[in-house]
């Protein structure tokens, strides 16, 4: 599969200081471009009411991703209590 991370993203990933989070990222996206499936996916979840809007939990973290056709784009990632303002 083909990935897509958008400014929003990797400026939210840098600005974190757990760096144990953000080694965890890399690898879900890892995970993201070894997949030939969507079931293949590390604690993916569909959003309720949204067509191609799933969620990634990564213990207090979310990170949301838009799945088109071959491309994932990698949306925004943030604290499980802010997240949901903002994406989808």
């Amino acid at each position: 599969m083909q990935i897509e991370l958008t400014r929003k993203f990797r400026k939210q990933v840098e600005s974190l200081n757990n760096r144990t989070i953000k080694i965890k990222v890399l690898a879900i996206i890892n995970a993201v471009v070894i997949a030939e499936k969507m079931v293949d996916f590390p604690n993916l979840k569909k959003l309720t009411g949204y067509k191609n809007q799933y969620r990634v939990r990564l213990g207090s973290y979310r990170i949301g991703i838009s799945i088109n056709d071959q491309t994932v784009i990698f949306a925004a990632f943030d604290h499980r209590s802010n997240i949901y303002t903002y994406f989808p």
